[in-house]
């Protein structure tokens, strides 16, 4: 692409070769022909016209170079995305059986493989406690934040240039929603665009969701068990980070999404809701 611009910049450029057809040192004046007069107002207009040209060809050069970085930044992020997927699938013979693995599988043993760390610097996603664990069918569990009947997330933005600005998203399971500082069809579409955020990347961070089986054992309860929903959101390592109260996210480390949780990213703070 470089090669392509620098050579018709250098074509355009190149000065006439042809000697001039009129008087090279003085300013036209009485004395010079029509013909002349003509020849000079012709390089005069040529003249203006490659040095527009010019400025044109350094602009879409510029345009260019940054279109080239946001599709390679999401073609990154597709490869590592079909990588995930393709272990996934290889370890699980389709979506059924993870499905059956997930309905199956010990809660806390779950948010544990799900990237629960202890580091003092970092978040530690919630988990129920042993306590609550190992507590006997009489007594009632507390409802969990983390996990809802729908489908679609509520951002509401409460600083920075965006502020006051809501969004609906609806994250699928194999094509998450993402949040950045572009403009392109996906951010715009069914993501976030914080074009005005200075601080936010390019392709900043994504929210997924997941789908799992849950066996409601209460008959007092009117949930009825069924297919809920987990939303997540992942750091995809953005130059300044994603924060959740004062903890800073670690990369590429998805953390489960509480109602009500509050992100930032760059210099904008955001309020996530289900719903």
């Amino acid at each position: 692409m470089n090669d392509s611009f620098t050579a018709s910049s250098s074509t355009l450029t190149k000065p006439p070769t042809t000697k001039k057809k009129y008087p090279t040192q003085t300013p036209p004046n009485d004395t010079w022909t029509i013909e002349q007069l003509l020849h000079w107002s012709l390089d005069q207009y040529h003249s203006a016209a490659i040095s527009r040209t010019n400025s044109h060809l350094e602009a879409l050069k510029a345009q260019c170079e940054n279109e080239c970085e946001d599709v390679m930044t999401l073609h990154e992020l597709a490869v590592g995305m079909r990588e995930r997927g393709e272990l996934n699938n290889n370890d699980n013979e389709g979506e059924q059986v993870e499905s059956r693995e997930e309905e199956n599988a010990d809660p806390q043993q779950q948010q544990l493989v799900e990237g629960d760390y202890n580091s003092s610097n970092h978040l530690k996603p919630t988990s129920t406690s042993a306590a609550a664990t190992n507590s006997t069918n009489t007594t009632s569990k507390p409802k969990s934040t983390t996990i809802t009947n729908t489908s679609t997330l509520t951002i509401t933005i409460l600083t920075g240039p965006h502020e006051s600005q809501t969004y609906k998203l609806q994250p699928k399971h194999t094509q998450p929603c993402l949040i950045g500082r572009s403009k392109g069809k996906k951010f715009l579409r069914n993501g976030i665009s914080l074009s005005k955020d200075q601080e936010v990347s390019t392709t900043h961070g994504k929210f997924s969701i997941e789908q799992q089986e849950q066996v409601d054992n209460d008959s007092s309860s009117n949930s009825g068990g069924g297919v809920q929903n987990k939303f997540y959101y992942t750091d995809v390592g953005s130059t300044n980070g994603s924060t959740v109260g004062e903890a800073r996210l670690e990369p590429n480390v998805r953390i489960e999404i509480e109602e009500g949780m509050d992100l930032r990213v760059g210099n904008s703070a955001l309020k996530i809701e289900f719903g």
